[in-house]
């Protein structure tokens, strides 16, 4: 076993934190990387050094000279920017540094949607109807018309490569089929430089459940249990909890078996997830797409198994010898992301500074890499923080999650936390017969409080009046409280 005694962490905001909260215990220093708008952030202050990223978190040169300058023997991607790049994966072991993660042939098998559904075909795990392309620009509009009807609508159409709801759209009926692959192209070109994409049918109804694989240094890959990730809006994830809820235990162990074997299939190592699809009116589920990396909501696998998975990744690149074969599901975890956004529905996104900042108390678990005076803007996901309790069953996670929403307090910008306290108390997340689709579809935001938006808007203008009293003169001689 070689020891890691300084890791670089290729990541910025609550991630980069919550891997620097692992390494500092296990003795490992660390290392973080900014733009100009995080030299201020919390990772950046509390990370052992420093270096500033002129062209941002995907210059690779850069930060592989930044880690030979600093002698760092490991990187940590996190997720996002370059977690599941498997050119950069090659560099970094070319220049001798451990990539905390699989290997650039796991991500080249599973990273990418095509060659996953390969794979998984291989593996004998149940797949939907639906076919793979490596360059879908060259289709003329009736070859798309023949493809999506042979299927069956609804499809759903996605970038091959790259994940997290990004560059993907649900055709429905014929006359969306010309405007979605023209959609997806686009946005596929953008965001990954790729023209390859998938077409699947998709399920109307169907629920979001995943499962935690963790492959130790000998690749043997081990199931780590199940979480639903069904509440989502925009195809992306805002409440996650584990174990996935009112799900048939012949099904999960049959989902934990599949995932193992296709895992296994690829020869995968370091932590990884697989996503599936599982429709309840029929008990079946069919696999949708691997994360080749940590995911946001590892969180509540950490809480329901006592693992600290950050902690097992680093382990297993070390080479260390670990076995997850006995470990036991204890309660209910679940997680909401608080996100800079509207919460009437229109999930529009939201920026400015953080003028006033208080977490709740008690029994909960906060990543967050913000505070008082953070600035949101629109470059970086909207992501402000992970708010994560940890009960004996779903009833009592989810009154815990209710009741510590209650206590957050963010002004300055509109977050999602009365969108999020108002979906808990709905009867169709209550119930679990919530799906991926619900928010669009059938869900009732919250409704507008003039009262309350109007205290709010008092606080945060006693907050900016008392900033500015202390930048002026240096403390709060010369300020009144006039609204006490």
């Amino acid at each position: 076993m070689k020891p890691i005694r300084k890791i670089l962490i290729a990541n910025r905001g609550e991630i980069a934190r919550r891997i620097m909260r692992t390494a500092h215990a296990m003795g490992i220093a660390t290392v973080a990387i900014y733009e100009d708008e995080d030299k201020d952030s919390l990772y950046v202050k509390e990370a052992g050094a420093a270096h500033h990223l002129p062209a941002g978190f995907l210059d690779q040169e850069t930060i592989l000279e930044i880690c030979r300058r600093e002698k760092a023997d490991a990187i940590h991607p996190g997720y996002g920017f370059l977690s599941e790049n498997a050119g950069f994966v090659r560099k970094v072991e070319k220049a001798g540094i451990v990539f905390i993660g699989p290997s650039a042939e796991a991500m080249d098998r599973m990273g990418d949607k095509t060659a996953a559904r390969l794979e998984a075909k291989a593996a004998k795990v149940p797949l939907l109807p639906g076919a793979e392309l490596d360059d879908a620009s060259p289709l003329k509009p009736a070859e798309r018309k023949k493809l999506v009807l042979d299927i069956g609508l609804p499809v759903v159409l996605k970038a091959a490569a790259g994940g997290g709801g990004k560059a993907q759209a649900i055709i429905e009926e014929e006359s969306e089929i010309d405007a979605a692959f023209d959609k997806v192209l686009r946005e596929a070109e953008r965001l990954y430089k790729s023209q390859a994409l998938v077409v699947e049918r998709y399920l109307s109804r169907a629920r979001h459940v995943e499962v935690q694989i963790l492959g130790n240094a000998a690749k043997k890959n081990f199931s780590l249990f199940d979480r639903d990730c069904s509440a989502q809006r925009n195809n992306q994830k805002i409440i996650e909890e584990a174990p996935a809820p009112n799900l048939p235990e012949k099904v999960r162990a049959e989902l934990h078996a599949s995932a193992v074997r296709l895992a296994d299939h690829v020869g995968y190592s370091n932590a990884g997830t697989m996503e599936y699809l599982y429709d309840p009116a029929r008990n079946e589920f069919y696999f949708l797409e691997m994360n080749t990396r940590l995911q946001v909501e590892h969180t509540v696998t950490e809480l329901i198994t006592g693992l600290d998975l950050v902690r097992e990744q680093i382990l297993v690149a070390q080479g260390a010898a670990t076995e997850y074969a006995d470990l036991k599901v204890k309660g209910h975890a679940i997680q909401a992301r608080i996100c800079a956004e509207k919460s009437d529905g229109t999930y529009q996104p939201s920026t400015g500074a953080i003028v006033q900042y208080h977490e709740p108390q008690g029994a909960v678990r906060i990543d967050t890499g913000i505070a008082v005076g953070s600035v949101v803007s629109g470059k970086y996901d909207n992501m402000l923080a992970k708010l994560i309790v940890h009960e004996a069953d779903r009833v009592a996670a989810t009154d815990q999650l209710y009741a510590a929403l209650g206590e957050y307090t963010i002004n300055g910008i509109h977050t999602n936390i009365p969108l999020l306290r108002h979906l808990l108390r709905d009867e169709r997340f209550t119930a679990v017969t919530h799906y991926t689709r619900y928010l669009q579809r059938e869900f009732k935001p919250p409704q507008n409080d003039p009262e309350r938006a109007a205290s709010l808007a008092a606080v945060v203008l006693y907050e900016i009046e008392r900033a500015e009293s202390v930048r002026r003169h240096g403390d709060l001689a010369g300020f009144t409280n006039t609204r006490a």
